[in-house]
């Protein structure tokens, strides 16, 4: 609180600062302060002249503070209100202390002008010394100064009482405050200025966060404008009260005719929405089909809702097109890919011929069976011919026939449609419509269930398929590529395989010869698999020359993948250096014979795989994703192989 006015008082004080520079206790501190800075920059004897903003000037600051007097001015003309006649004007600085605006008595702005003090005056401390409008801004909080509080003895006649306006960040705006004469100030002036100055900074705020939430819904109104997906709002009563364009395109509704319209009016859903709605239920990117304007609409459909307590005030729909969904599950499926013609290497007559054959089926649009042993490169082919063919920008989906439950086969192969499994209403595309314009690849064909059989026969048939509980036809462009190993004339002998499957199956048939049969591409293949170990590990890998020899006699029952594997493991295992000596390839390699393998000494293909899937395990400390990446297979495939091979993968995380 500042202590009453005592004008002999501070007179005696201030003529003792400026002869001794010694403060008496009975002066503000704010005073104090403001003397000592004017000590040696100002004159306390001398007259000065205010300094001035010529008309050019003074436009441009009060444009820049424009908004500030635009708020101050009915505030500045309140106050005046209550001491009209008192010898008194109300006063408005900017941040660097110039006077923007002066409202009051005419005879006490003719005062002030005879001071230099009028609109455009800067009344700073190093220009007017000490006052109570630089005093409030230099130390942010409300200030008083009357007669000998001024330093300058030219201003002791004068008195002022101002308080800062601050922003929302606390940046002083200005300041606000009143001029009287010394003998004319009253205590309660001070409070005027402050509430003036709480008045405005008030009005400030309150427009600054208008304007700021004008401007964010504007901005979310833009942004909703643009969204791909449709948006529909629904307030309590069903009444539609906001559509973005994209929900206009599709659902075909107006924007300019059908907002205020009863929702149920417009739009006819299936069943279960109108109870998830009923029931306040959330739903998320289900499959619908439902009628708006009478036209039937295939859409993907969510459901949110903006409550108030409990009771709802807004259902938000969101809606997106079917194709377009079905694009973006497409280009994450199509990622399944990455293999081309080059990963077939190759010179031996039967590696020619499997490359002449996708130079040939791949450009054309019937079905390819692809036959061949285990292990001899079936995925690899069927991704060549999808990547050498016209849909290679479409998808790859696999269906693996030996990995999926026979008694999953069927609803995993066509899908279902809405409220046929009560877990996902809405319903799932089935896999001909994920394939759409690309290759869905069946891998190990022979082991389809016959039910699904009959399924796959119809699609190469009709082009259609129909997704179990629809009635709705969906024609669907999709090419086939299946794979076996298995002799399928036998299981058609044994009624385990449809002939006229089989038949459209093999418009294009090819066979892949095992490796025993094209011996001569073995240093090709080894070279292929060392180039993408050194990638994988991110070390230089080297054969010793007995190694190569070794690999180029042995037969290779397991074929490319026994050899992935062999060399997989084996560059695990070398040391910093890289090389693979013999030591490091399993006996059954090591052992042989001429052409003879020591059978004693044999190492099935599976105890090969499990010993290289192991030391992955070690090197990657029981990391599934970097596992996959050293052994080129994916993550779901390494997982799948340690759970069959009961490999505990748990133990390999723990270890130092």
């Amino acid at each position: 609180m500042l202590p009453e006015f005592d004008p002999v008082l501070y007179l005696e004080a201030w003529r003792v600062f400026i002869t001794r520079q010694e403060i008496l206790p009975e002066v503000n501190h704010m005073v104090v302060n403001s003397w000592r800075r004017c000590w040696g920059r100002l004159n306390p004897l001398k007259a000065v002249e205010l300094q001035k903003l010529n008309p050019e000037l003074l436009l441009a600051a009060q444009v820049s503070s424009f908004d500030l007097i635009s708020l101050a001015r009915p505030i500045m003309e309140d106050i005046y209100q209550f001491i009209i006649g008192s010898d008194t004007v109300v006063g408005l600085t900017n941040g660097a202390g110039y006077l923007l605006d002066l409202v009051g008595d005419q005879d006490m702005l003719g005062i002030l002008d005879a001071y230099d003090i009028g609109v455009g005056t800067l009344i700073s401390e190093m220009e007017m010394g000490t006052n109570a409008f630089a005093l409030a801004i230099q130390e942010r909080m409300p200030a008083r100064v009357a007669g000998a509080e001024h330093y300058l003895q030219r201003f002791h006649e004068l008195a002022e009482a101002a308080a800062p306006i601050f922003d929302l960040t606390g940046r002083p705006l200005g300041s606000l405050g009143v001029f009287n004469m010394s003998y004319r100030y009253h205590p309660h002036t001070l409070g005027l200025a402050v509430a003036g100055a709480r008045a405005i900074e008030g009005q400030h705020q309150a427009d600054y966060l208008m304007a700021e939430q004008n401007q964010q819904t504007d901005q979310l109104n833009a942004i909703v404008d643009a969204s791909t997906d449709g948006l529909l709002v629904v307030d309590r009563n069903g009444i539609l009260i906001r559509m973005n364009p994209a929900a206009s395109e599709i659902t075909g509704l107006s924007r300019q005719t059908d907002l205020g319209r009863n929702i149920t009016d417009l739009v006819l859903y299936p069943g279960f929405i109108n109870d998830a709605v009923e029931r306040r239920d959330r739903i998320h990117n289900v499959e619908i089909r439902m009628r708006s304007k009478g036209n039937l609409i295939n859409c993907i459909i969510s459901l949110d809702y903006v409550m108030s307590g409990e009771a709802i005030l807004w259902v938000i729909v969101r809606l997106r097109q079917e194709k377009d969904v079905r694009e973006l599950v497409q280009q994450q499926l199509g990622a399944q890919a990455p293999l081309t013609l080059d990963d077939i290497p190759g010179n031996s007559p039967g590696i020619k011929r499997v490359q002449r054959f996708v130079k040939v089926a791949a450009p054309a649009q019937a079905s390819i069976l692809i036959r061949g042993e285990s292990g001899t490169g079936k995925n690899v082919l069927a991704s060549a011919i999808h990547n050498a063919s016209p849909r290679r920008i479409g998808p790859f989906l696999i269906v693996g026939c030996t990995s999926i439950p026979h008694e999953w086969v069927v609803s995993e192969l066509l899908g279902y449609d809405e409220s046929v499994e009560s877990r996902k209403p809405g319903g799932r595309p089935s896999k001909f419509e994920l394939a759409d314009r690309g290759t869905l690849f069946f891998q190990n064909i022979d082991d389809l269930p016959l039910e699904a059989q009959s399924i796959l026969l119809n699609f190469l048939d009709l082009g259609i398929v129909q997704r179990l509980g629809s009635d709705r036809p969906i024609e669907v462009d999709v090419r086939v590529i299946a794979s076996t190993s298995a002799n399928i004339e036998k299981l058609i002998a044994q009624g385990h395989f449809r002939a006229d499957l089989y038949y459209r199956l093999s418009a294009f048939e090819i066979t892949l010869p095992p490796v025993r049969e094209h011996m001569e591409d073995i240093p090709l293949l080894v070279e292929r698999i060392m180039a993408r170990l050194t990638r994988q590990l991110k070390k230089a890998l080297f054969l010793e020359p007995k190694v190569m020899e070794l690999l180029h006699t042995y037969r290779w029952p397991g074929n490319v993948r026994e050899m992935e594997a062999v060399l997989g493991r084996a560059a695990i295992q070398a040391g910093p250096g890289g090389v693979i000596s013999p030591i490091l390839l399993p006996r059954s390699i090591r052992n042989q014979v001429g052409d003879q393998m020591d059978e004693i000494n044999v190492q099935p293909l599976a105890e090969v795989e499990r010993d290289t899937i192991i030391q992955a395990a070690k090197v990657c400390r029981g990391n599934l994703s970097e596992m996959s990446k050293i052994l080129g297979i994916s993550r779901t495939t390494v997982w799948r192989r340690v759970k069959g091979m009961d490999i505990p993968i748990d133990e390999y995380r723990y270890t130092g």
